[in-house]
């Protein structure tokens, strides 16, 4: 049975309604599962003037095919502190009409910035347009060779700016844009951003609403600096109507970013400088035995956690060893990303069989160098259990095949090649032959006594 396409689904979102003066009411319409661009004529509020209006957009996959969900936002400013009501009113959106609720408004006299929003210093860029900016951003402007810095291109909108913007065919921007914002000598960890999520931030005097668009961390992979140069965003800009009741005018506008430069140092001079990890670590390891046999098979478990670039961590170089098998390890991953820091953990699984008596610190097999940023010097993960073998080798049951699984060697290192094999099949030849040469003796006798 074919699919049925998913209807659109159209709500109100109503703002904060405890505010200061200088920061706008806000209502907004969000409309699901539709890529159609509806008109939206949002309602007069008494003590508020209409400030503008701003649509995000955010695609995704509906039974395969590509529709995009959005959010239309209008500002109101207010003219004076007070109590305002704003009673239930009406939006039609295409062919839908929505209710909203009655809501009391508190605007409350100018505060500082630090009592309503977090206060950020403000971006690079000189703020131009009418108060609408592109800026993008890196955490760091110099790392070592494989630390990582975060890379973000966000969208400024002042909440006064009086006319309406739409981001404008966003997803396919955004394609052509990372393949110039990304560096080609550096490891990657996405955040994955999906939709534009606003944030209210405060600078220059000003509140400001931030669309983040991307944000990565990346992580050199060699000690050449890094160049991003600047890149551009277009939107749609509508302007009011000289008339009422008359054509909005639409316009396309660029933004466009300063180019960004990170300096790249190589790690000190150290035997191991191109192969250790970079970043902040620490070790948590279990064995699931602290007292085995001879012959008995132990779980080790090496876990390295912190943050810094997860994926890339690399395995403990484990020397040859007369006192253990070990083998090679099995691995497991978890990174997780948020606000520009890569975090997580790797372990590595290890099956070790030891092979005489004694105790034996893991010290002296496990140990995991790296280069530490909160000291700036070179540091070693140890392992800080002991082994205590004791008594003879275990039952076959309880012990390690070091075949594989299938192998026709499995188990040829418990095989005795002093005892030949029993042959069923010779053995009942041989029987045979015996009774036949039994019949023949006694018919020849029975043919001599006649």
């Amino acid at each position: 049975m074919k699919a049925l396409a998913q209807e659109p689904s159209i709500s109100i979102d109503l703002g904060e309604t405890d505010i200061s003066i200088e920061r706008p009411f806000t209502i907004s319409v969000v409309i699901k599962n539709s890529d159609s661009r509806p008109v939206v004529n949002f309602p007069a509020i008494k003590g508020f003037i209409k400030k503008g209006t701003v649509t995000s957009v955010s695609p995704a996959e509906m039974n395969g095919k590509t529709v995009v969900s959005q959010v239309i936002t209008q500002s109101y400013a207010a003219i004076r502190p007070g109590q305002f009501r704003v009673p239930p009113f009406e939006l039609i959106v295409g062919e839908t009409t929505i209710q909203s609720e009655e809501v009391i408004i508190t605007v409350k006299p100018q505060l500082t910035p630090g009592d309503t929003v977090r206060a950020v210093a403000a971006p690079p860029e000189t703020i131009a347009k009418n108060d609408v900016f592109l800026s993008l951003s890196t955490s760091k402007s110099s790392v070592y060779t494989g630390e990582g810095f975060s890379l973000k291109l966000s969208f400024f909108v002042a909440e006064s700016y009086p006319f309406e913007l739409t981001f404008y065919e966003l997803d396919q921007q955004l394609q052509q844009l990372l393949k110039t914002l990304r560096p080609a000598n550096c490891w990657e960890e996405n955040e994955g951003i999906t939709d534009l999520s606003r944030h209210t931030v405060f600078f220059n005097g000003k509140r400001y609403a931030e669309y983040r668009i991307y944000q990565a961390t990346f992580f050199p992979l060699n000690k050449q600096s890094i160049q991003i140069p600047s890149v551009r965003l277009n939107l749609l800009q509508y302007r009011p109507a000289a008339k009422p009741g008359g054509e909005r005018k639409k316009e396309m506008v660029a933004y466009a970013t300063r180019p960004l430069s990170v300096s790249v140092t190589p790690l000190p001079v150290h035997p191991l400088r191109d192969q250790v990890a970079v970043g902040q670590y620490r070790l948590i390891e279990t064995s699931l035995r602290k007292n085995p046999a001879v012959g008995q098979s132990v779980q080790y478990n090496f876990r390295i956690t912190g943050e810094g670039n997860i994926a890339s961590l690399p395995a403990p170089v484990v020397p040859d060893s007369a006192t253990f098998d070990i083998f090679p390890p099995g691995e497991k991953t978890v990174i997780n990303r948020s606000n520009g820091i890569v975090s997580g953990y790797k372990t590595f699984s290890y099956a070790l069989i030891p092979r005489q008596n004694g105790n034996f610190p893991l010290a002296s097999f496990f140990q995991w160098i790296y280069f530490d940023l909160k000291q700036q010097r070179y540091d070693t993960l140890r392992s800080a259990i002991t082994l205590r073998v004791g008594g003879t080798a275990l039952p076959e049951g309880d012990t390690v095949q070091v075949s594989l699984p299938g192998s026709i060697y499995t188990g040829i290192e418990q095989t005795d090649s002093s005892q030949q094999p029993v042959n069923l099949q010779e053995m009942l030849r041989l029987l045979v032959n015996i009774l036949l040469v039994g019949m023949i003796v006694g018919m020849m006798y029975l043919f001599w006594r006649k």
